[in-house]
């Protein structure tokens, strides 16, 4: 009879195994979830972008490509270059699924421009981005990857040069358009009469308005390439006006034109020439300047 209680004793004993290592499985905690893996996040590449709307509100982006084999979301970018402060978000940045070979965006706002330190010059420039495994609506934990990102265009340098030109301008004449837009009729034509007000700065150094160019709308009502010379003479106001006939009158371009309303001046300091300075025309007589493109061009 004791040997014939065995095989139930060790059935028993299988069992009561069996239980303590399920007990104990059901308390062991889940493997945390992965962070990103070195190989993977080697595989990024960033290229610094900037397009025409971007231009007057000092933004830019940071085009993200996968180069991994693994699904990604994108949650933010960062970028640090010579003679610009640190950069911040432009607006509240959304994650974003990053597929293998795929591309996203960052949106940035570019730091405060410093004209004592020189921008970067060799078309690269420190970049974090802050990414995750796993798709944007379950990613795991987040790892920022210090990268080299490229400036193909060299947009950070001419956003340099520009806004520490428009400074050097500023400190010796205040210029500006003036909102209240004037035509005239000439023979068939109509001809815009836009203003640009001159007001030098006391103490300031010299400045000298030697060109103002024209863009994809307006063109110099003579014909001429640029407004130069007689065409530059202050009134007795002290204005600049600029004789404007459009550029052109094709509505697709004219709907699609980004630049067209700010007026390039090339101007000298001190007798030293600087780069383009982009005068915005005000926001109030944008309504007006249309309807005289449109009128002009023979829209109606």
């Amino acid at each position: 009879m004791t040997v014939g209680r065995r095989p139930a004793r060790a059935a028993a004993a299988l069992a009561a195994a069996v239980a303590i290592t399920a007990a104990t499985a059901a308390c062991t905690p889940d493997e945390p979830p992965a962070t990103v893996p070195d190989d993977v996040a080697s595989g990024l590449q960033v290229e610094v972008r900037q397009d025409r709307t971007q231009y007057a509100d000092g933004t830019a982006k940071l085009h993200v490509t996968n180069g991994s084999t693994e699904t990604l979301t994108l949650l933010s970018g960062r970028l640090e270059a010579s003679g610009f402060g640190p950069s911040g978000p432009d607006g509240s940045a959304q994650p974003a699924t990053l597929q293998p070979g795929g591309a996203r965006d960052v949106r940035i706002a570019l730091g405060e421009v410093d004209c004592d330190a020189a921008p970067p010059a060799s078309g690269t420039v420190a970049v974090s981005v802050t990414v995750a495994l796993g798709e944007a609506a379950a990613p795991g934990p987040s790892r920022q990857v210090a990268l080299t990102a490229t400036d193909p265009h060299g947009r950070l340098a001419a956003v340099h040069t520009q806004e520490c030109a428009r400074r050097l301008v500023a400190s010796g004449a205040d210029l500006r358009v003036l909102p209240d837009l004037a035509t005239e009729r000439r023979g068939d034509r109509l001809v815009l009469l836009l203003r640009v007000r001159v007001e030098p700065v006391p103490g300031g150094p010299v400045v000298r308005l030697d060109r103002v160019t024209g863009t994809t709308l307006m063109a110099p009502a003579d014909g001429a390439a640029a407004w130069t010379g007689e065409a530059l003479a202050p009134d007795d106001a002290g204005d600049v006006v600029l004789d404007v006939a459009p550029q052109r009158c094709d509505p697709h371009a004219v709907a699609e034109d980004k630049r067209g309303t700010f007026v390039p001046v090339l101007a000298t300091v001190d007798g030293a020439e600087q780069p383009p300075v982009y005068l915005p025309m005000p926001e109030e007589a944008q309504p007006a300047f249309f309807d005289w493109l449109g009128e002009a061009c023979g829209w109606d």
